[in-house]
Formats: structure tokens, C-alpha cells, sequence
């Protein structure tokens, strides 16, 4: 294919990338990135997180979109090939950008759906207090992940389990091959 069969092609497929514009679907966001967590105060914390994180992106690129258009029309207005080549340059950013803002967008939109469907909004406080339950059952669950892949749970995890008050054991199955499960450290 030559330039100008490259250029036909894509003439076509305009709308093709503005749909595909969202890194991450809904369904992604829902199971992988908020679902993900052990709890539900940090699946609310990951989701504003997250919500955060995604507007603080939209508003820079609406500000580099400004930025972007005085660019191009300041190149315009001078008599240059250079700047006539410089200027079509911040038009292909300004156009993918536009489509990662498009994505982002969207992102924010499904993220807002899952902030709406907690039915109650945590404070600090609330955060806080629920991290011991969070970090034993993550902690627990990488554990149990980890014995069932190699037969044994490691250094890292049983450390990070010692660190929060479980016991730290070799293993979590007996001579007996019974699953003995991790349990809180006696105070």
C-alpha cells in the first residue's frame, strides 16, 4: 500500500476509532479494577480513586486542547512552509488526543455509574477503620492463591501475614492432607 491508498483506507475508519476509544470497558472497570478489591469501603475508596485520577486527566487535556489550537493558529498566521508543516503536526495531536479525551470520557462515565450504586459514601474515618479487615483478607486470599499454585505459601506472604498478626507458617497444608487455614496470632 502507497500513502494515498493508506490515506483512502483510513478515510473510511474515522469512525472506527472513535469507537474503540475507551481503554478500559465497563466490564473491566466493574470486575478488574473496583471489583478487584477484597472490600466494600476499599472498592468504594479504588472507585473515587480512580474517578480522581480520571477527571484530573480530562481537565489537562481540555487545557492542552487550548493549548494545542493557539498553537496551530499562531503557525497559520506566519508565512513559513516549516511552520505550515509544525502546524499540521499539532493537528495530528490535537486528533489523538480528542480520542484519548473521547476514552477518558467514557472511562469517567462508567466509573460514575459504579460510584452511584454504593449506597453509602465512606468517610476518612470509615476508610481507615477498615483496613485491618481489608489488608487480613487480601492478605489471606494471595496466601491461599499462592499454596494452591505451588503447594506452599512463600517468604513474601507469610511476612506480610506476620506483619498484621497472623501466625507465620511454612505451610497451610498438614502432614495430615488436611488445609489448615492461617490463624490470628494469640495476644
Amino acid at each position: 500500500m502507497n500513502i494515498d491508498e493508506i490515506r483512502a483506507a483510513v478515510a473510511d475508519m474515522h469512525s472506527a476509532f472513535d469507537e474503540i476509544q475507551m481503554p478500559r470497558t465497563p466490564f473491566v472497570l466493574k470486575h478488574f479494577v473496583v471489583g478487584s478489591q477484597d472490600t466494600e469501603p476499599q472498592r468504594y475508596h479504588q472507585c473515587v480513586l480512580e474517578l480522581q485520577i480520571k477527571y484530573d486527566a480530562i481537565r489537562r487535556a481540555l487545557l492542552q486542547q487550548k493549548r494545542i489550537g493557539l498553537e496551530i493558529e499562531r503557525l497559520d498566521a506566519q508565512d513559513d512552509p516549516l511552520a505550515d508543516i509544525d502546524a499540521e503536526i499539532k493537528r495530528l495531536d490535537l486528533e489523538g488526543m480528542n480520542r484519548a479525551l473521547l476514552g477518558a470520557v467514557r472511562e469517567f462515565e462508567a466509573l460514575y455509574l459504579i460510584f452511584q450504586s454504593f449506597p453509602h459514601q465512606y468517610s476518612r474515618a470509615e476508610l481507615d477503620a477498615a483496613q485491618g479487615d481489608y489488608w487480613s483478607k487480601r492478605l489471606l486470599r494471595q496466601a491461599e492463591t499462592e499454596r494452591q499454585a505451588t503447594g506452599t505459601v512463600g517468604v513474601g506472604n507469610r511476612d506480610a501475614l506476620a506483619q498484621i498478626g497472623y501466625l507465620p507458617q511454612t505451610q497451610l497444608e498438614g502432614q495430615d492432607g488436611k488445609v489448615h487455614q492461617l490463624s490470628p496470632a494469640q495476644s
